[in-house]
């Protein structure tokens, strides 16, 4: 995604500054005040829109040594479930899809680990439901 970031002509990058504050104008964004971490020295970066980011890594660090993640931080589950490596411990969404991350997929998975701990508290095994489709 970096990349491809990196390679769009419409994109300026300003890298080591920390945002300070959004300019306004009467009719939205103008600008964005900054200040280079290296220098100290603060400018205005002149946009009509402002995109904000915090990266990929999973909110997951509190488990660590607790449920069983990958080297990223995303909690592995029983792949077609919600189940994690502690039984009655189910995980969905963004903590544990590496792929999509959205907003819809945390929805559905959120459904998967709901029936997968209905079935978990009814005392069953987790139904495939795959299978009955």
């Amino acid at each position: 995604m970096q990349e491809r970031a990196k390679n769009n002509p419409k994109i300026t990058w300003s890298l080591n500054c920390t945002p300070v504050e959004v300019v306004a104008g009467e009719k939205g964004v103008t600008g964005l005040k900054v200040r280079n971490n290296e220098t100290g020295q603060e400018e205005v970066l002149e946009t009509d829109g402002i995109f904000v980011a915090i990266g990929h890594r999973p909110n997951t660090a509190f488990l660590e040594g607790q449920l069983e993640t990958d080297d990223v931080g995303y909690i592995i589950v029983k792949p077609g479930t919600a189940e994690t490596n502690i039984p009655g411990v189910f995980a969905c969404g963004d903590v544990q899809d590496h792929k999509y991350r959205q907003a819809i997929t945390a929805a559905g998975s959120g459904c998967m680990a709901a029936l997968d701990c209905e079935r978990y508290l009814e005392g069953q095994a987790v139904h495939d439901w795959s299978k009955t489709l």
